[in-house]
């Protein structure tokens, strides 16, 4: 699969200086080269204003540190059914609380939704992540109140935005109905929650600021 996203096109929606580089020797001896090469040349954006937060811990000291492993986690032996080898993924930040970590063998990203002391899959790979971070900020000014006063249809653009944030990496929108669904039943007692990047969309879809 081509890839999806390089600095240029990071760049293109998020200053350079919040792009945040790791040094080769920062990185773990078993991340895969794809991944690798994002982390080194493309970077994770650390923004205010993204849905992303990258992880304090990563800033130890004046320049990127290393990554926290999930066996650093607070409450780490209260999760359950995880996948073997979980406790040496990489914690990258967090969306909405939920907790962004990195299997740095597969190049797979998870989430650890907050609360629930499991994982799901969020994105085939680091480079789908990086590309739904880029679509939500190229079209910040459709729905975030605080960068324009002219939203003329959130509503719209959280659906193509899912539809491309799909066509781009279907794991984490498989069996899942949108938020906004007439079929989706989100405030059910027995409803699971809600996934994380459709907790984005949805706030997409209710507009932000």
């Amino acid at each position: 699969m081509p890839q999806l996203t390089d600095r240029s096109l990071m760049e293109s929606v998020f200053p350079a200086e919040k792009l945040v580089t790791l040094a080769e020797e920062k990185l773990p001896a078993e991340i895969d080269a794809a991944t690798r090469a994002l982390l080194t040349a493309t970077g994770l954006p650390d923004d205010r204003s993204s849905f992303f937060v990258l992880d304090g811990g990563l800033f130890a000291g004046e320049t990127p540190d290393r990554f926290r492993r999930c066996a650093q986690l607070s409450h780490f032996s209260e999760y359950h059914d995880m996948p073997e080898g979980w406790s040496e993924w990489l914690v990258l930040g967090e969306i909405h609380y939920d907790v962004v970590v990195l299997d740095p063998v597969s190049g797979a990203v998870h989430a650890l939704p907050d609360g629930e002391f499991t994982s799901r899959p969020l994105n085939q790979s680091l480079d789908s992540f990086l590309y739904f971070l880029y679509l939500l900020e190229l079209e910040r000014p459709g729905y975030d109140a605080t960068v324009s006063e002219d939203l003329p249809d959130p509503e719209a653009l959280a659906e193509s935005l899912r539809e491309r944030m799909r066509n781009a990496d279907p794991l984490p929108f498989e069996g899942v109905e949108p938020v906004w669904s007439e079929e989706a039943d989100w405030e059910a007692e027995d409803a699971a929650p809600v996934p994380t990047w459709d907790g984005v969309l949805s706030d997409v879809y209710e507009t932000v600021g």
